[in-house]
């Protein structure tokens, strides 16, 4: 029995030595150093390199490393299989935070109120209408950050493909994705990378958007249409941005994004898993996948 763990993009040892101190008698082989695939049975799975899954014949599931798992709808090895993904306690409420924090710091006025501390001005910014919180995806995350923000008063409405949501009104197609965005003072965007919603953000749905509304983007930088976004922001189709995920990463130093007043960037840094939490999650998956039980 064997699990193998293949991240390209960071170091998963204590990953791996946690995932081992929970399953002492399965073997863990790291990339890329995986010297017996024929054992392998279980894989996590972050950007993997192509054709590499195809070495294993055993092959029973894969779990994303995160929440997204859009790098595993072009593998065909995995055609079939079990595509699990991994999303931690730790990671929805770091999201969370994330979204809240432009959310609260934008709607009760924190850049104003800084402002005019400097000019000496005393003058109240606030008004009594409540904030509507458009989400274009409605999942685990989604429905999480969601739920916080009706905790804290906000409105919130979402866009999904088909399913509804017992908190929240949910629109579908085309036009459900125009109403969410035209009654929403933000849009956040949460949901998976597919063909079908790639730039899912362009220069139309652009055109919908309030011209006081915040685009919050921590989904994949895909879902964006980044040249459009920049003419809408010159624009002032819609006053801000806020953007965690880019279509390349690290985002190249000539986007011209980096220039605009009216866009936050942050490194793709909205929400990491802890890394316990994350090999309590992967041994459960494991044990249920591989062993039929949920034993840990």
């Amino acid at each position: 029995m064997c699990i193998a763990v293949i991240v390209v993009d960071r170091d998963c040892t204590g990953l791996c030595q946690m995932i081992q101190s929970k399953l002492p008698d399965v073997l863990i082989q790291q990339w890329p150093h995986i010297t017996q695939p024929e054992l392998v049975e279980f894989a996590v799975l972050w950007q993997h390199p192509e054709g590499i899954t195809a070495q294993f014949p055993n092959l029973k599931a894969v779990t994303s490393l995160g929440a997204g798992t859009n790098h595993l709808d072009h593998d065909k090895a995995l055609e079939g299989l079990p595509q699990l993904r991994v999303v931690t306690d730790s990671l929805k409420q770091l999201m969370a935070q994330y979204v809240l924090l432009y959310l609260l710091s934008d709607s009760r006025h924190q850049l104003g109120y800084n402002t005019q501390q400097h000019q000496k001005k005393w003058h109240v910014l606030e008004n009594e209408v409540i904030p509507t919180v458009g989400f274009v995806g409605l999942g685990a995350l989604g429905g999480f950050v969601a739920d916080r923000c009706s905790d804290l008063g906000f409105k919130t409405v979402a866009w999904t493909v088909q399913s509804e949501h017992p908190n929240h009104t949910c629109y579908h197609g085309k036009s459900g994705l125009k109403k969410v965005i035209e009654q929403s003072d933000y849009v956040v965007v949460l949901l998976p990378l597919k063909p079908e919603t790639r730039h899912i953000i362009d220069a139309t749905t652009l055109s919908w958007f309030k011209q006081e509304a915040v685009l919050i983007n921590v989904a994949r930088g895909a879902h964006v249409d980044e040249l459009a976004l920049c003419s809408a922001l010159q624009k002032n189709q819609l006053k801000h941005a806020v953007l965690d995920v880019f279509e390349t990463e690290p985002l190249p130093k000539e986007s011209p994004l980096w220039g605009l007043d009216n866009v936050t960037i942050t490194p793709h840094v909205s929400a990491l898993s802890d890394a316990h939490q994350t090999a309590s999650m992967v041994v459960d998956l494991f044990n249920q996948y591989v062993f039929g039980n949920t034993k840990t």
